[in-house]
């Protein structure tokens, strides 16, 4: 049985985390919140269609659950921890227990920081759901892209190819945040960029603003072992790999000189990170496998599941 808008507030209201910067809460005209003032005040959106970002079998916790991860990635690559979300949410069956399964999926994710819901719409139409996140940073480096240096170690917070691997599988990738990682970077990293459209895009992104050259090692970039039967079974490539997106895992660049302590950091804290490569002086981007170079396309862009 389908539901009305005023119910869907109401299932979200009774789900919300509590945070006490909010002067009046999710359900009136407009929300008002009296931020912190010590802060820098970060913000980000994503809009995730049906039949562009995902199909029609997606399940809504699944669904929930990416929309929270792929906003908390954009913030975790600013250097800022998330606070409050506005959600917007078009779809053509509002059931109570499709509600229920969207809020329990992102909540699955909110709750760990915690984020309220401040607001956001719902309308008719084919389903889409648009979250914007607006999150705190203290410190005034926010790692953009146009900031790489020459000598800097590349480095990434996880796994890639995973999303391509479980798409083959007819399954959604539900990212682990890397929020912790993302908070501590800005004292350490010149450059910081999440992955959504693929290690190339970032690369690209990286080498035309910063104006300098990369070099990747391949064999360094870390792949689960389903990935790796995947390549050994050339059911996918390197290309694949790099070219894919919706990993959600940071890619960032530290100066040589920090890379040790940095790298000590993250062994007392638990947060495992891989060095995949260099900032160089040549302006292009050289991926190698073994120290030979491999003959690949580095421009090739990622259409999320068109790509298949």
């Amino acid at each position: 049985m389908k539901i009305s808008e005023k119910d869907i507030i109401e299932i979200i209201s009774k789900n919300n985390n509590f945070r006490e910067e909010i002067l009046v809460e999710i359900g009136q005209d407009a929300s008002v919140i009296f931020p912190k003032q010590d802060s820098y005040i970060i913000t980000t959106t994503d809009t995730m269609v049906l039949n562009t970002h995902f199909e029609s079998n997606i399940k809504p916790y699944d669904l929930g659950y990416i929309a929270a991860a792929s906003n908390i990635s954009d913030l975790s690559a600013m250097g800022a921890h998330p606070a409050f979300a506005l959600i917007n949410l078009t779809i053509e069956n509002p059931t109570k227990e499709y509600i229920e399964n969207i809020v329990d999926g992102y909540n699955s994710v909110f709750k760990n920081y915690p984020v309220s819901i401040i607001g956001g719409d719902t309308t008719f139409g084919p389903t889409s759901l648009t979250m914007t996140l607006i999150g705190y940073s203290n410190d005034d480096n926010f790692m953009p892209t146009s900031n790489a240096k020459v000598g800097d170690i590349i480095l990434v917070s996880g796994y890639i190819g995973e999303s391509l691997a479980l798409k083959k599988e007819k399954k959604y990738n539900l990212p682990i945040c890397r929020n912790e990682l993302g908070k501590i970077l800005p004292e350490y990293a010149n450059c910081c960029t999440d992955m959504s459209d693929g290690i190339f895009a970032s690369l690209n992104s990286i080498m035309e603003k910063s104006a300098i050259g990369i070099d990747i090692q391949v064999e360094n970039i870390p792949i689960s072992n389903n990935v790796k039967n995947l390549l050994n079974n050339n059911s996918i490539t390197w290309e694949d790999i790099l070219s894919y997106g919706e990993d959600y895992e940071l890619i960032f660049t530290i100066n040589e000189e920090k890379i040790n302590i940095f790298k000590s950091l993250c062994k007392n804290i638990g947060i495992d990170i891989y060095e995949i490569g260099k900032i160089r002086k040549h302006k292009k981007i050289n991926i190698n496998l073994n120290n030979k170079l491999m003959n690949i396309n580095t421009k090739k862009k990622f259409e999320h599941f068109r790509n298949d």
